[in-house]
């Protein structure tokens, strides 16, 4: 097992295959805008499109090195996941947050663990669920697990689910933990295409567990986002990468935020779309990108997209700062580290909300109303997103502040 000390964020491994894996989603998008309507009906994207992410390596973005994957760095990951939204939020959605929790699954479980899962598998995907809905109770060599989890986003093509659950009997003190259970033991419900909103294809599908049987190490105690990351994770003792050592919480702000950062760059493409192919209505008509409400409407659009960007880019650079720092000390990841991720990434929502809401006003009722039109499924999908519960600026500003003072 390798070991680092010292580390820089120049020492951190490099985003290999990165630029090739960019040029293929930015090459699927019209393929992407495309299938839209078809991925919301369906509750999730077409299984030719499961194929393709998988030939193409990209479930394989943030996988560790040690099993097939490119490993790369958390910014240049959630690259590939805005430029993705911005072909597809819904798609988006289901695939970061089915192939981007390898942050958990290499970060926090034992080498012999990961050697099995990953083992089994050629691209690990896992919906991740931090709320016990379920229970873990401990039978001699492992656990039965019981319980129905919701909102298991990307769970129509994962091989795996990692749940939380309450602990009943076992060595562990702590009253909740996260387990890793394979798709062989648990079952997908059809409750999501058709009932909601908004992100209607990202396959946010419930799961039901009955009598999954796992080993002993394929439970850690403690909650998701509660697990203190730090040289001593098993992820960093495993891979020397101080992205897995061992911290959840802040990242998955960064998560829903590079998709919804997307969702404003697919608004703005919309909205220039309209601009050119559509006139200003009155005895005088004119192309509407020639209008300067339109030229003013556009270009405030734009800058907040771009600040949205900008201040997700910088947050998921420092975020990667904080784990080098995490093993660097031996207080390691600290709760303050996580909140100021947290409110950062949430600010970066808030500026893409903004965009998308001044292109939903500008596009007219024919785009913003219309069943069907893209403009109004952006503003759906985001409208969705803004109801679940971690892009919350004010709940993050709390625990930070909390935090800050008591270090």
């Amino acid at each position: 097992m390798s070991t680092a000390t010292d580390l820089s964020l120049t020492s951190l491994p490099t985003a290999d295959g990165f630029q090739g894996l960019l040029a293929t989603v930015r090459d699927l998008r019209p393929r992407l805008l495309e299938e839209q309507d078809a991925t919301e009906r369906r509750g999730t994207f077409a299984p030719e499109m499961h194929a393709m992410l998988a030939s193409t390596g990209l479930y394989k973005a943030q996988q560790p090195r040690r099993y097939g994957g490119h490993e790369l760095d958390i910014p240049s990951f959630l690259t590939l996941v805005r430029e993705l939204a911005r072909g597809c939020p819904g798609t988006a959605w289901c695939f970061c947050l089915s192939a981007g929790h390898h942050i958990q699954m290499a970060g926090m479980f034992d080498a012999s663990v990961q050697d099995e899962v990953y083992g089994s598998v050629s691209d690990f995907l896992a919906p991740g669920r931090p709320v016990p809905m379920g229970t873990a109770e401990w039978v001699e060599g492992g656990w039965r697990v019981n319980g129905l989890w919701d909102y298991c986003s990307g769970s129509p093509y994962s091989t795996h689910a990692l749940v939380a659950v309450r602990i009943v009997g076992g060595p562990h003190q702590q009253p909740i933990g996260l387990v890793v259970v394979p798709r062989d033991q648990w079952s997908m419900l059809d409750d999501w295409a058709g009932s909601v909103i908004g992100m209607a294809g990202s396959g946010s599908n419930s799961i039901k567990m009955v009598d999954a049987l796992v080993p002993e190490g394929y439970l850690i105690p403690g909650g998701m986002m509660g697990v203190a990351g730090g040289a001593d994770a098993p992820g960093y003792r495993l891979h020397g990468n101080p992205m897995y050592c061992g911290q959840s919480a802040g990242y998955a702000q960064l998560e829903i935020a590079s998709i919804l950062v997307g969702t404003a760059r697919a608004a703005t493409d919309e909205y220039e779309r309209l601009l050119r192919v559509k006139k200003t209505p009155g005895p005088n008509p004119q192309p509407r990108y020639t209008a300067g409400e339109h030229q003013r409407a556009f270009a405030s659009a734009t800058a907040l997209a771009d600040a949205a960007q900008d201040v997700l880019d910088n947050a998921a650079q420092r975020y990667s700062g904080f784990c080098v720092d995490a093993v660097n000390s031996p207080q390691g990841f600290s709760p303050a580290a996580a909140g100021r991720t947290a409110m950062a990434a949430n600010q970066a929502v808030d500026l893409a909300w903004q965009a998308v809401d001044l292109c939903f006003k500008m596009s007219g009722s024919s785009e913003g109303a219309r069943n069907g039109a893209r403009m109004q499924r952006y503003y759906r999908d985001f409208s969705m997103a803004r109801t679940n519960i971690v892009p919350k600026f004010d709940m993050e500003a709390e625990r930070f502040a909390e935090a800050y003072f008591a270090g």
